[in-house]
């Protein structure tokens, strides 16, 4: 019963924070790239990936997968490499300019959530800190 309770819980909660947080937030860079390619270059940022791990990780398929890496690698924001020992592994990685992308984009993000945030009284402000810490601490325990 309690597993079905926070269920219905989080169920509510993410389309809260797709309204007041996610669709604003991804105005910023919806210009020059899909939310799908930021978080493709969030996932390089922290390693290079095959096209093999990189459709595991973002749940898709290579098919779909290529077009995605195709503008990000026209763009100059990754590159494919092509694996010395074994020509058919191809890495992708991120460029310089990614990260530059990447840096700027988070500036205003930040920018735009403390913007929000000023709508809060300090007090909810601490609260929504230690229950957004709380929940990540949870999150991280489910696999």
């Amino acid at each position: 019963m309690r597993n079905l309770k926070a269920a219905e819980k989080i169920f509510y909660l993410m389309p809260l924070l797709e309204k007041k947080f996610v669709r604003p937030l991804e105005q910023q860079f919806k210009p020059a790239l899909s939310p799908i390619q930021v978080h493709v270059l969030s996932s390089l940022q922290e390693k290079r990936h095959t096209m093999t791990e990189l459709s595991r990780e973002m749940l898709m398929s290579k098919q779909q997968m290529t077009p995605i890496i195709d503008k990000l690698v026209s763009q100059g924001f990754a590159q494919r490499e092509y694996d010395s020992t074994d020509r058919r592994i191809i890495q992708i990685s991120i460029t310089a300019s990614g990260l530059e992308f990447l840096a700027a984009l988070r500036e205003k993000i930040f920018i735009i959530l403390e913007e929000k945030l000023g709508y809060l009284e300090e007090q909810d402000v601490i609260r929504l800190s230690n229950a957004i810490t709380e929940l990540q601490d949870i999150l991280l325990k489910i696999p």
